[in-house]
């Protein structure tokens, strides 16, 4: 499948026609995107949330006009991704097949899918998906016994005895125990104040700093917890910032608006208090990170995708993404794009022994992975999933993002 090119300049109506797109490519569930020959050609599914059944109407009109809604963007821009990546294997020759399935539709539900007959010739899934969707596509396949490439949900899900599992974006204590690496070593001299809601997601992320953060002789940081209401203004920051000295504020949730509202609102604080903001791996898909309030702002988080901004591929990938939606690529594209490139070639290379080579470096793009085998049982000798261990720490500041670890 060819990249699409749309001639309209108005961004939003790209994306929309983008939709009408993504729909006709997906009116048969299986599509070819490579033509079979004497050699195996792989296939694998893909599914990804695309909500194009709440898009259209009973008449297959398109219900938003020029607009595209703010929850179809992440799965839009990993399928974006996608088809960049198989255009790429196809202009280098390479076989394959790719079937890809919108979680969000009833033709992509995972029960009635897996039970197709042709998903019996699926020899790897990739899946963009978390929650139900990712149990269900885990079960498949370990059922299957072909891998299933977990490619955005930082959790296991509670799955264990599933070697067919790999987790590409690494757990959430995985990136905690990086955000606290960071800060020990780079900010552990300044005023550090922990801000969360009062809930049981946000207790998981206090108790895991809380755990790396002591040792056998106390703690080895100084943190102050306070815990905000939703509708908190830079009121209730202010009063736990020190005006002269360096203020290091960590985010305690993965709610992305709970974020966002507290990057917005300490850039209202002005000049007066010098501030570092240090973030959760959902920040990678927030876009309000690039407003001009918080441009001179250090702000931190933790990420598996690494695409710096100098390196040509990233620059080709910028230009070409730009060229088809005048949109700048968001994490989530770079995600699509790179994971299906290289399991993909992973897959053909390695075929039913790609689960011993996760770690081939031989069509790396832009980031460096660093799976391990997780066992959970004392003794086992079957790993419970593979896991991505090799997180980074990216800096946004006065629009670049660095690496800063």
């Amino acid at each position: 499948m060819g990249i699409v090119r749309l001639i309209t300049k108005d961004s939003n109506m790209r994306k929309a026609i983008l939709v009408l797109v993504f729909a006709l490519a997906l009116q048969s569930s299986f599509k070819s995107f490579a033509q079979a020959d004497s050699q195996k050609v792989h296939h694998v599914a893909i599914f990804i949330p695309l909500y194009l059944d709440s898009a259209f109407d009973a008449s297959n009109t398109y219900r938003f006009e020029k607009s595209v809604p703010h929850y179809f963007a992440a799965g839009l821009d990993f399928y974006q991704g996608v088809t960049f990546a198989l255009d790429s294997l196809e202009k280098n020759g390479q076989k394959i097949e790719v079937s890809v399935f919108d979680t969000k539709s009833e033709k992509g539900n995972i029960v009635k899918t897996v039970q197709d007959p042709e998903f019996s010739n699926v020899d790897m899934i990739i899946g963009a998906v978390s929650g139900t969707e990712y149990l269900q596509l885990a079960s498949v396949a370990k059922q299957k016994t072909i891998p299933f490439i977990s490619a955005t949900y930082p959790n296991d899900g509670g799955v264990t005895g599933n070697p067919y599992l790999v987790i590409v974006n690494s757990k959430l204590n995985t990136h905690i125990q990086a955000v606290f690496n960071y800060t020990l070593k780079n900010l552990g001299t300044n005023k550090i104040v922990l801000f969360r809601r009062k809930n049981s997601q946000d207790d998981r992320i206090s108790d895991a700093i809380k755990s790396y953060n002591s040792s056998g002789s106390g703690t080895l940081l100084n943190i102050q917890t306070v815990i905000l209401e939703d509708n908190f203004t830079s009121k209730d920051i202010k009063g736990s910032l020190d005006s002269v000295r360096q203020n290091v504020i960590i985010c305690g949730s993965l709610d992305e608006n709970f974020g966002r509202n507290l990057c917005l609102q300490s850039a209202e604080l002005g000049p007066g208090y010098q501030l570092s903001i240090i973030g959760m791996p959902t920040w990678e898909n927030i876009r309000e990170l690039a407003k001009p309030e918080l441009k001179g702002i250090p702000i931190i988080y933790s990420t598996t995708l690494y695409s710096p901004e100098q390196d040509p591929l990233n620059q080709q990938f910028v230009k070409s993404f730009f060229k088809l939606t005048y949109t700048r690529p968001s994490d989530m594209a770079f995600r699509g794009f790179e994971v299906t490139y290289v399991f993909s070639r992973l897959l053909q290379k390695y075929d039913s022994s790609i689960l011993s080579n996760l770690n081939d470096k031989s069509f790396r793009l832009l980031t460096d992975y660093e799976f391990k085998p997780i066992y959970w049982s004392k003794g086992s000798s079957t790993p419970d999933y593979y896991e991505n261990k090799r997180v980074y720490m990216v800096k946004r500041i006065n629009g670049m993002t660095l690496r800063v670890n």
